[in-house]
């Protein structure tokens, strides 16, 4: 007994005829006929008696149909079930995302994205990369954004631009009269230092400094770009920081300048390996991508 013949017996019991049920199907009524001679075969009894060129149901076949049509609700409902898997977005979009994008790229690219998905629910996480990196392998988020992640297990990722850090000053320090800062001008000075949880993060700011070293002051070190920014605008220092957070800090009587030699990091987007590739999801990143290549902080020249 083969799926194919059942769906012609059914056929014919809901449509009444062998050419119907052809039509039905896209086959032949011939065919029908064959599979339907071949089912009352693998059966053992008649479903149908043959009168005058017609097939009229046997009581048995009544009886057959019955549990034929419960078996195609449940596979029509199978069916149904996996259609709503292909089309259904999720109700919450989940990201991790570092604080300072958290404060400049992320709104931009919410606003757009909420202009499709306006009644899509979204959490925002704002974490450090190694949060970021635990909860992508732990598959709590859908995406996470921030630097951009090296090859690590159970995440996939892929480029959105890069940035170069600024020196960044109070209005009234005396290098906010420079142009270009160097790390000779930074002797003497107060300079945000980075915490070891992020070593990636401070490993090329820290080679540029490497041979003024002894000659410069680490007395804070921060684990966040708006952290050094308020210590800047407070005067306790300066830095070398990333340029996205200065937009949030720019009314705080804050400068940038160049810093030379310059230093790109390269920023990214983040997904736990094999999740779920839902329309949302996609349309999201898309969104980001491209407000990022609005955005005068990023670069597609040094990734």
């Amino acid at each position: 007994m083969r799926f194919r013949q059942i769906e012609a017996f059914r056929c014919v019991m809901l449509r009444g005829t062998t050419s119907a049920a052809a039509a039905e199907m896209h086959v032949s009524q011939p065919a029908i006929s064959r599979l339907i001679n071949d089912l009352e075969h693998s059966l053992g009894f008649m479903l149908f008696e043959r009168r005058k060129g017609r097939l009229y149901p046997t009581l048995q076949a009544a009886e057959f149909f019955a549990a034929v049509e419960e078996s195609f609700l449940g596979f029509e409902k199978l069916e149904s079930v996996a259609e709503q898997l292909r089309m259904r977005e999720p109700s919450q979009l989940k990201i991790a995302c570092t604080s300072s994008i958290a404060s400049t790229l992320l709104p931009l690219a919410l606003k757009e994205h909420k202009r499709y998905y306006p009644h899509e629910r979204v959490m925002i996480h704002t974490d450090s990369v190694p949060q970021l990196v635990v909860k992508l392998q732990a598959n709590t988020v859908d995406l996470a954004l921030g630097l951009k992640l090296p090859d690590l297990i159970g995440i996939e990722s892929e480029s959105i631009g890069s940035a170069r850090y600024v020196f960044a000053a109070r209005a009234d320090h005396p290098l906010a009269e420079k142009a270009v800062i160097c790390p000779q001008d930074l002797i003497g000075e107060s300079v945000l230092a980075v915490l070891d949880s992020k070593p990636a993060y401070w490993s090329k700011i820290g080679e540029s400094l490497a041979h003024v070293k002894e000659l410069i002051h680490h007395d804070i070190s921060i684990d966040t770009a708006h952290t050094g920014y308020a210590m800047i605008a407070a005067g306790m220092a300066v830095g070398v920081l990333e340029p996205f957070a200065a937009r949030v800090w720019s009314g705080q009587n804050i400068i940038t300048r160049p810093f030379e030699p310059a230093i790109y990091y390269a920023y990214g987007l983040a997904y736990p390996t094999g999740s779920r590739q839902h329309n949302s999801l996609h349309s999201f990143a898309d969104t980001i991508k491209q407000v990022a290549k609005q955005m005068p902080e990023f670069s597609d020249s040094h990734l």
